[in-house]
């Protein structure tokens, strides 16, 4: 089972995301010949809000005169232009040029190509056809086709955003050879995320099935969600809605989706770490929030339906209770640490990279810092990491839970043991006794006999040498007892120094005369000689009514083989009447 959760299994685990990985990657088409041209042209373009009439002209003139207050993080403006001048750019017919953006919520977005002769090209997409655009990575491409003379000015205006983000994120402009760049990128981001989050679910989904952790639940049901948000994230659905629906569903399906791996993520914290180390409060404030941040994404969708304008208000909901559950994950693990916490640490590590990315994310969608390839990335490349990482850490809880529960079971016996066990002969004690014979019994059908064994004259052992000596000599008359007893007879010493048997009934049985016999032969400690009388009767010990009645009765017997001159064994051999032996 180490070999199974230990560190060897877990590298060899690693080695199968990253195989897997590699087999969900797109094949990669062969990179175009010619050099390779990407320029940003969010850079030092000119960004404000103007309705779509004022055309070209309009929007460079705004320009000229440097009216640009918004900027590329400047979201819920109703009508965004993007201008960018005096780029002089030359068209090769192998190499055509196109317009890349990250896939937003707009209704819809106009492309301006103004080339050097003065000429205009113009291009619009709705929602929905702008979707059939979208790539893998959710970005937005738009072709410019080839054409003699200089690219001199491009101009983008997006109406009705709603998106928290602003209307153009990540905007540059490509040829083929970069645009196949960017595929073979976009396609080992999603190949090695697809691959490590199947098989992560997968495998956790069946230690699940067959340990039935609660955090392992949790884990399932965040990575389930982390591999929907990447579905979503990627513009398959954009590229695939059915008519009639929503063209910025895919959109915002992905914000939505993120609440619910967060709350995930957050109940899988606490059941992760050990009992005991969790702030209570928090641990509910934290589960509290997230759940109000999955309540403001089900808004989300629904205001997508109702009142798509409204719909950068539970967007901006969304973002700011993730920070703040997010927030509260800090002081959660501060505290977990300080109580000794083992898990903390791997925990930590597994979790600061995702944590920071969607800081990160955050802060791009409230509009406090711009957006990059890196931030939109980091998120995948975060969650696969997270995942190799997580893995080691749920390896070593469920390590440190079978170490617990082993320790758990070693006290419990030692507990059992001991509120069994007769402290001075190990022995069992009364209670344990009755109960251990009463089982015997099975369900009440079959015969026991109960033998009472009382030591001969053992109060003049006890005033001649002393009642510690008198405790060894009880000791070494319980192993003997142990020693000569049949293997399916139950022992215990019923106190003081009455001893007692009970062994399944059998007509042939002399398990008196053998005790008899052992202690008249068997000497003691310091060469004394005990001997002992046995008194026993055959009944059913089926509950303690019955255990009562029969120990009266052995009693009686034990009493008459006193009385008759110990150093014997008197039995009940039918109602009224004894039969003794000295056997």
């Amino acid at each position: 089972m180490h070999d199974f959760f230990g560190i060897p299994a877990v590298f060899a685990r690693i080695g199968l995301f990253l195989l897997a990985g590699l087999l969900f990657c797109a094949p990669s088409s062969p990179a175009a010949a010619g050099p390779r041209i990407a320029i940003d042209i969010g850079t030092g373009a000119c960004i404000f809000s103007a309705p779509k009439d004022i055309g070209l002209a309009g929007a460079k003139a705004e320009a000229a005169r440097g009216n640009c207050p918004g900027s590329l993080s400047t979201g819920a403006m109703r009508d965004s232009w993007l201008v960018k001048s005096g780029l002089d750019l030359t068209q090769h017919p192998a190499e055509p040029l196109s317009i890349h953006l990250k896939q937003t919520l707009f209704e819809d977005i106009t492309l301006y190509v103004r080339y050097a002769d003065g000429s205009v090209w113009t291009t619009r997409h709705d929602a929905a056809s702008a979707g059939r655009h979208t790539e893998l990575g959710g970005m937005f491409r738009l072709r410019i086709p080839w054409r003699a003379g200089a690219i001199e000015t491009i101009a983008l205006h997006a109406g009705n955003v709603v998106d928290p983000r602003g209307a153009f994120v990540r905007p540059t402009i490509e040829n083929t050879h970069a645009e196949t760049i960017e595929t073979e990128r976009q396609s080992l981001i999603y190949g090695l995320f697809g691959g490590v989050i199947l098989t992560t679910l997968f495998f956790n989904f069946v230690l699940l099935v067959w340990l039935r952790y609660a955090f392992l639940f949790f884990y399932c049901g965040m990575t389930a969600a982390t591999l929907l948000y990447g579905i979503a994230a990627s513009g398959i659905l954009m590229r695939s809605l059915p008519a009639g629906l929503p063209p910025m569903l895919g959109n915002v399906a992905a914000e939505a989706v993120l609440p619910v791996m967060l709350w995930f993520a957050a109940v899988f914290t606490i059941t992760l770490l050990e009992r005991g180390t969790v702030h209570v409060r928090l641990a509910i404030a934290s589960v509290a929030l997230a759940t109000l941040q999955v309540g403001a994404g089900v808004i989300a969708l629904i205001t997508l339906f109702r009142a798509p304008e409204l719909l950068h208000i539970p967007l901006a909901a969304v973002n700011i209770l993730g920070a703040i559950t997010m927030a509260l994950i800090f002081p959660i693990a501060i505290i977990a640490w300080r109580r000794g916490s083992r898990i903390i640490l791997i925990y930590t590590v597994a979790w600061a990279v995702p944590l920071a990315g969607a800081f990160a994310r955050i802060l791009v969608a409230l509009g406090f810092i711009e957006t990059s390839a890196f931030i939109e990335d980091s998120y995948f490349y975060a969650m696969c990491l997270e995942c190799v990482l997580s893995m080691i850490g749920i390896a070593y809880r469920i390590s440190n839970i079978r170490a617990e529960r082993d320790e758990a079971r070693a006290r419990e016996i030692e507990l059992t043991y001991l509120a069994e066990t007769d402290a001075l002969t190990g022995l069992l004690n009364r209670r344990a006794f009755v109960e251990y014979g009463v089982r015997m019994s099975g369900k009440g059908t079959l015969k026991s006999r109960l033998l009472l064994i009382d030591i001969d004259h053992f109060k003049t052992v006890n005033d001649g040498f002393g009642h510690e000596f008198g405790d060894r000599v009880l000791r070494e008359a319980g192993r003997l007892l142990e020693s000569i007893a049949p293997a399916d007879a139950v022992v215990g010493r019923l106190g003081g120094e009455e001893f007692a048997l009970i062994v399944p009934y059998s007509e042939r049985d002399d398990t008196a005369g053998t005790i008899l016999r052992a202690f008249r032969s068997t000497p003691m400690t310091e060469g004394i000689r005990i001997t002992v009388s046995i008194g026993s009767v055959t009944a059913i010990i089926a509950d303690d009514r019955s255990w009562r009645h029969a120990y009266r009765r052995a009693d009686e017997m034990l009493y008459e083989a006193k009385r008759t001159g110990r150093d014997r064994h008197v039995a009940v051999a039918e109602p009224g009447s004894s039969v003794a032996s000295a056997a």
